[in-house]
């Protein structure tokens, strides 16, 4: 996937705000494409649309499901999310929050709280910076966790994984209100093991076990 700030523009953003929108009131044999395009009609040539929305079919930003049908990826869903966080205003916030309803579908995350879940991909911007090139990995719910840690994860004494997150974030508030979130990638990406009849990821620490994240039925946990 590609920064709005790289190959995209805002008549791209656009198409994928329309999409996300319009969907879902397309009638089954209608091409959405073709629904969109007289909404655009008085800004760009009939030609420069279908080629963008042609682009964003190749980033893998909208998908067909069938002929004539299709949808917004989760990809999509996210980049219109980092949008709406620098603040370009096409993207509003109840854009924001329907592509935050349907990227917590994609990524599985339907119990844990808008807050949580817009927490976690404001870390995900920040850790994006300027190196777009790592939001293939961003788009990947739980893989995209490896955006969040340092790369040499070393605990200092006594220090739990929360407080190395929110010094190395430099975010006390979105990682706290995001634990949750994170507690569960951890647990779906990495290996785990029992703990006290919880699941568990833990680290050696000073020749000792350590316990960074735990479910328990419902319960995740980040410690």
């Amino acid at each position: 996937m590609i920064a709005p700030s790289a190959s995209l523009d805002l008549v791209h953003l656009l198409i994928l705000k329309l999409v996300l929108h319009s969907i879902r009131e397309i009638s089954k044999d209608e091409d959405p494409s073709r629904s969109l395009w007289p909404l655009f009609s008085n800004y760009v040539s009939r030609a420069t649309f279908y080629r963008k929305f042609s682009e964003l079919e190749l980033l893998g930003l909208v998908g067909r499901v069938s002929k004539g049908k299709y949808v917004i990826n989760a990809s999509g869903c996210l980049l219109l999310l980092f949008a709406y966080l620098m603040g370009i205003t096409a993207i509003d916030g109840d854009t924001a929050m329907e592509a935050l309803r349907v990227l917590k579908g994609y990524w599985g995350l339907q119990g844990f709280s808008n807050d949580e879940v817009m927490s976690y991909i404001k870390l995900l911007h920040l850790s994006l910076g300027r190196n777009y090139g790592l939001i293939v990995i961003s788009q990947e719910f739980p893989r995209n966790i490896l955006m969040l840690l340092p790369s040499e994860l070393k605990l200092g004494d006594g220090e739990s994984l929360l407080e190395l997150l929110m010094r190395h974030l430099k975010d006390e508030d979105d990682v706290i209100r995001a634990k949750r979130v994170i507690a569960k990638a951890l647990i779906d990406y990495f290996p785990t093991t029992e703990v006290n009849g919880c699941e568990a990821v833990v680290m050696m620490v000073n020749n000792m076990r350590k316990v960074l994240a735990e479910h328990c039925g419902d319960h995740y946990e980040l410690y």
